[in-house]
């Protein structure tokens, strides 16, 4: 399959080495330092004990790539305005384009099924207007990443969760269904879990509620996110917040009691710092409307309290305004 990921850092640089180790033909958006890195040695994946480095084809300019079969978009929801237009270049009738970004997505109200509630209206839905000129709403996918990476140096990524790394996909809309099991296939064949789903948009409410616990508390305390289990205060927070979340995703028609285990979800938290921790220490724009304030807001849309939730929006906005980083 011809790939392209497009913004290439941690994890999706991580995807990019695998994919391309295992024989796929992968280009790569990337830029700066980190883009001349790659044309110069190669991207090299750190892995546990092995270190493995693919050589691939590396731009700032889509143009250079042409149609693909896949396009896995990656950069983060603060950055999806201005690659909107950009990429054109990389797509044919028949192109895959996925959208794995943290906390709720862009597509989320596209071809909601009519028996779910009208969901906020949130500055992220307003995304649509550029991706849907340039692409058919069928050749969207959603997606949910799986995966703890960080990027040590330009050109070099170590993954943090060996052996627990995966991207799950679903079609936002019908039609692409033969595209996205070769996709799968790839992913799979690359070590990378790709499990098929009936509904992408209750794999999204089960990562958010993730986010929104995990990697909050992780920012607010600027500690890894395994410091939720470490800590028995902090642990209390995150299975209140969790279940929170569990309203609020119950109210917009998921109910994932059954499939979600708090203390289990606890027990398996990775020491890791979440990006929204490492957006913040690198003063990098945070994805704080999608991870925090998207949830609060289909909360308050369905006339739900969640004071635990409302506290760590209300002190992460303020950690991120402080920085200008939202």
């Amino acid at each position: 399959m011809r790939i392209c990921v497009v913004g290439a850092g941690g994890t999706s640089g991580h995807f990019a080495v695998k994919l391309a180790s295992s024989g796929q033909d992968v280009s790569v958006i990337a830029r700066g330092t980190h883009l001349a890195a790659i044309k110069a040695d190669g991207l090299t994946l750190q892995e546990g004990e092995q270190t493995q480095t693919a050589r691939l084809r590396a731009s700032d300019k889509p143009e250079e790539f042409g149609p693909q079969d896949f396009v896995l978009v990656t950069v983060k929801a603060t950055g999806l305005a201005a690659i909107a237009g950009s990429l054109a270049p990389l797509l044919g009738p028949r192109t895959l384009v996925a959208f794995p970004q943290n906390g709720m997505s862009w597509w989320y109200p596209l071809c909601l099924p009519s028996h779910l509630p009208t969901p906020p209206d949130l500055p992220i839905f307003a995304r649509a207007h550029d991706f849907l000129s340039i692409m058919a709403t069928p050749q969207i996918a959603g997606g949910s990443i799986y995966s703890a990476n960080e990027l040590l140096h330009p050109g070099i990524i170590r993954n943090n969760s060996p052996g627990r790394n995966g991207l799950t996909l679903g079609l936002v809309a019908p039609g692409f269904e033969a595209v996205l099991e070769e996709v799968q296939t790839a992913l799979e064949l690359a070590g990378i879990a790709s499990p098929k789903v009936a509904d992408i948009r209750r794999v999204i409410w089960s990562k958010l509620l993730v986010n929104m616990s995990g990697s909050a508390i992780a920012l607010a305390t600027e500690n890894k996110a395994s410091i939720c289990r470490e800590d028995a205060a902090l642990a209390e927070i995150y299975l209140r917040v969790l279940n929170e979340g569990l309203q609020i995703a119950k109210a917009h028609g998921y109910a994932l009691e059954d499939s979600v285990d708090g203390a289990k979800l606890l027990a398996r938290v990775v020491d890791h710092k979440p990006s929204l921790l490492q957006d913040y220490e690198q003063c990098r724009p945070m994805e704080v409307a999608e991870i925090i304030q998207a949830p609060a807001a289909f909360a308050r849309a369905a006339n739900l309290s969640t004071p635990i939730l409302d506290t760590l929006s209300a002190i992460i906005t303020r950690r991120a305004k402080d920085r200008a980083l939202f």
